[in-house]
């Protein structure tokens, strides 16, 4: 989400020993990981990066999540949810592709795939529950980054094309469509 180095409030992160938040992350990542079995996912819990990564090593294919992102207090086990998901559709979101890496889906379209495909296929379940999912995982992110924008945190790489991150507003209805959710 922020690359830059960003001065975290003191009290918005957890612990990273966080013994209940990371049982609950550490039980979606295993549905994932149930899901995707090609997929290696990690949590780097004391990198404080407010952000999360799709990449490759050779032929394999790897997201992971950063501590700050993972650890901030607005980022709930939905939230956690559709990241997850939202770095797995930068692997299988389809085009339009990034500009800089061809081998991965957009920003806008790795939100598309997530709340349509991915978290989905990770939970399974019935339809009214990943709408839930989606729609409080959705408003937490949209909360999140409208917090960091009053911090003043502007992103360098809004794009109106949706080729890079889309802003927040944008981005919640992303979510909300791919879903069949309708925006309030």
């Amino acid at each position: 989400m922020f690359d830059d180095p960003i001065p975290i409030e003191k009290g918005m992160l957890r612990s990273p020993n966080h013994r209940r938040w990371r049982t609950q992350v550490d039980a979606i990542m295993s549905q994932f990981r149930r899901a995707f079995p090609e997929i290696k996912y990690d949590v780097a819990w004391n990198v404080c990066l407010l952000n999360g990564s799709a990449w490759r090593k050779i032929s394999e294919r790897h997201v992971t999540l950063y501590g700050g992102l993972m650890r901030h207090r607005l980022i709930g086990i939905e939230a956690a949810t559709l990241l997850f998901a939202h770095e797995t559709g930068h692997h299988y979101g389809g085009p339009p592709r990034d500009a800089i890496y061809e081998w991965m889906s957009c920003e806008c379209q790795a939100d598309y795939w997530a709340a349509r495909y991915g978290v989905r296929t990770a939970l399974g379940g019935a339809e009214t529950e990943i709408k839930r999912v989606v729609l409080a995982g959705a408003r937490q992110i949209l909360k999140f980054e409208r917090h960091l924008m009053k911090l003043g945190v502007h992103r360098l790489d809004w794009s109106s094309d949706c080729l890079d991150h889309a802003l927040p507003e944008v981005r919640y209805k992303i979510f909300l469509k791919a879903a069949g959710l309708q925006p309030n």
